[in-house]
């Protein structure tokens, strides 16, 4: 049956909105009380 059918998944990432996620984990990450003093960060 796997022979007779198949499709592509095709996944398209917007740099934009990853950049505006990491850009507000950061800021919470800032302004939460049980992160603050430690050395949290984020990298793309």
């Amino acid at each position: 049956m796997a022979d007779e059918h198949s499709f592509d998944i095709v996944s398209k990432v917007d740099l934009q909105e990853v950049s505006n996620a990491v850009q507000q984990a950061l800021k919470e990450i800032g302004q939460r009380f049980d992160f603050k003093g430690s050395k949290s960060n984020i990298e793309l």
